[in-house]
C-alpha cells in the first residue's frame, strides 16, 4: 500500500486559508500573502512590507481598532491568538476574515515577529439552508467564542468576571442542547 500523505497545496486551495501573514511590531509593517493583500487593498508591490495602517484602512472602523489592539498585545505576551474582522466593501465585496498567530522573539537579536495564517470566513457567515441550520451554526460559533473567553479570562484573575463567563458558557450549552434535540423552545433554568 502506498504511503498516504497530505497534499499541502491542494489542501490550502480547497480550504478557506488565504495564506500567511507576518507583522513586525518594531516597524509596524505587515507582510501578506498575495490573496490577503488583495482583500485588504494593499498594492502588490507593498505586500512584502506594508504599513499596518494601510491594511487597517480596508477594515471596518470598529474592527480595525480591535485588530490593531490584538496585534499589539500579541507582540507583547507571545501567546497564540485569533482575531475576526470585517473588511470594507471593495472589489471582492465585504469579507469576514480571521487571523490566527503568535509572536516569536529571536533569541539572538530580541526582535519580535508576529505571524500566522489568515482565513476567509465569508462563506461560513452567509445565510444558507434553513433557519434552523443557520441558528445551529450561530450556536456553534457562540460556543467557540465562549470557550475562547474562558481561556482568556482565566489569566485575568478576576473571579466575578470568570463567574459571568461561566454563566454565559452554561447558557450557550443549553442553547446547543436545544438545537441538537431539534427544539428551538426556550426553557427556563
Amino acid at each position: 500500500m502506498p504511503a498516504f500523505e497530505p497534499d499541502l497545496p491542494s489542501a490550502f486551495a480547497s480550504s478557506a486559508c488565504l495564506g500567511a501573514w507576518a507583522h513586525d511590531p518594531g516597524s509596524d509593517r505587515l507582510a501578506l500573502s498575495p490573496i490577503l493583500a488583495r482583500l485588504l487593498a494593499v498594492p502588490e508591490d507593498a505586500a512584502a512590507g506594508a504599513p499596518l495602517t494601510l491594511a487597517l484602512a480596508a477594515v471596518e472602523a470598529e474592527d480595525a481598532v480591535r485588530l490593531e489592539s490584538v496585534l499589539r498585545a500579541a507582540g507583547e505576551d507571545g501567546r497564540p491568538f485569533e482575531a475576526e474582522f470585517r473588511t470594507r466593501p471593495g472589489p471582492c465585496g465585504a469579507r469576514w476574515l480571521r487571523l490566527m498567530g503568535r509572536c516569536r522573539r529571536d533569541p539572538g537579536t530580541g526582535a519580535r515577529t508576529t505571524q500566522g495564517l489568515a482565513f476567509d470566513l465569508t462563506e461560513e457567515r452567509r445565510p444558507v439552508g434553513s433557519e434552523g441550520d443557520q441558528a445551529q451554526r450561530q450556536a456553534n460559533r457562540l460556543a467557540d467564542h465562549a470557550a475562547a473567553m474562558k481561556g482568556l479570562v482565566a489569566g485575568l484573575r478576576n473571579p466575578p468576571l470568570a463567574r459571568l463567563v461561566d454563566e454565559v458558557a452554561v447558557e450557550i450549552g443549553h442553547e446547543l442542547a436545544r438545537r441538537l434535540r431539534g427544539t428551538g423552545e426556550r426553557q427556563m433554568h
